[in-house]
């Protein structure tokens, strides 16, 4: 009887550690399979900046209904344009793509492939999604096994067919902030459109860039006016004043927040880079490698005409053209 006993009590243990055993690998397994994907956005500039600010909402938004946890870096690199500032920026944002462990890494603009990508993730197992490169990733090596992503290009040849229908001439000139982007696209503007003929001006506050807009008024016919971003001290009322008092060529940006200083915008869509990379990153999760998905080219673009800029300088907006476009600055 005891032995009968003692048998009893020792399977209905038995029994016990298999059930509890069970219980807990059925938990481990199901803790794993319920665990949120996780991706990190590696924005190269700031908060506050509106490319950056669109580009993350275009993720945000496309990666809502999939429940993925999202971790944003950044590197803040148009504000701090430094090398020595970049380079450690990228070294801290690999640190924290380490602790995080990300199913896929979205890198935003160039200074992300620059720092962070090509020294620490390229022909790695962790997967990468771009957007926001300039005209050409083969320079960054792409695409590669793990990497693939959306080029950012822009309406150079319709932009400029709106310049000639009030250029006096074809020199072409081109003022920005002194920044790594801004020299990449310019030498992409020289090479595919201008054979090199695009004069170029680069500035690093806004008393340059006074004097500057007022010598390149004498010295082009058309002029790009691209980016203030990386102009430190720029005063946004008093530089649209100062452009309004001065202006005699026509004018232009691809991107949206420089409308208040042109006279005509062909701005480029953040959030397009965003759903697009982060509709990437998704088909990533459910099996698909980078190295099958293809670059892609952004395609949309939201016209805008400044009327008070525009007659400051004398030009002439088609009426076709203002049918199509959003208008601001009208009298």
């Amino acid at each position: 009887m005891k032995k009968h006993l003692y048998r009893l009590a020792v399977l209905c243990v038995a029994v016990l550690v298999a059930a509890v055993f069970t219980e807990a690998v059925y938990s481990q397994e199901a803790g794993s399979a319920s665990r949120k994907a996780r991706i990190v956005l590696v924005d190269s500039y700031h908060r506050g900046y509106p490319w950056s600010d669109g580009l993350e909402k275009g993720v945000r938004e496309a990666l809502e209904p999939s429940g993925a946890e999202l971790k944003v870096l950044r590197l803040d690199s148009k504000r701090n344009p430094s090398l020595e500032h970049m380079k450690e920026a990228g070294s801290r944002a690999m640190e924290e793509i380490k602790r995080f462990k990300p199913d896929v890494v979205i890198a935003a603009d160039d200074n992300a492939q620059r720092f962070l990508v090509v020294p620490y993730l390229l022909n790695t197992e962790t997967p990468v999604v771009f957007c926001g490169v300039n005209w050409d990733a083969s320079v960054y090596g792409y695409p590669a096994k793990n990497v693939t992503g959306m080029v950012e290009v822009e309406s150079v040849e319709a932009m400029v067919a709106l310049f000639k229908r009030d250029a006096k001439g074809d020199r072409m000139g081109y003022i920005s902030g002194d920044t790594v982007s801004d020299r990449k696209i310019t030498t992409e503007f020289n090479k595919r459109f201008f054979n090199g003929g695009m004069k170029t001006y680069f500035v690093k506050n806004f008393e340059e860039f006074k004097k500057v807009f007022l010598r390149a008024q004498q010295e082009s016919d058309m002029l790009f006016l691209r980016n203030y971003s990386g102009i430190k001290g720029w005063e946004e009322e008093e530089a649209k004043r100062f452009i309004q008092r001065n202006i005699s060529r026509p004018t232009g940006s691809h991107l949206d927040f420089m409308a208040e200083y042109v006279i005509y915008t062909m701005g480029k869509v953040p959030e397009e880079q965003g759903e697009y990379a982060a509709k990437v990153c998704l088909r990533i999760l459910e099996g698909e490698s980078p190295a099958d998905i293809p670059l892609a080219e952004n395609k949309r673009v939201r016209l805008m005409v400044n009327l008070k800029m525009a007659k400051a300088a004398g030009v002439v907006v088609p009426f076709n053209v203002l049918k199509t476009a959003t208008v601001i600055g009208k009298q």
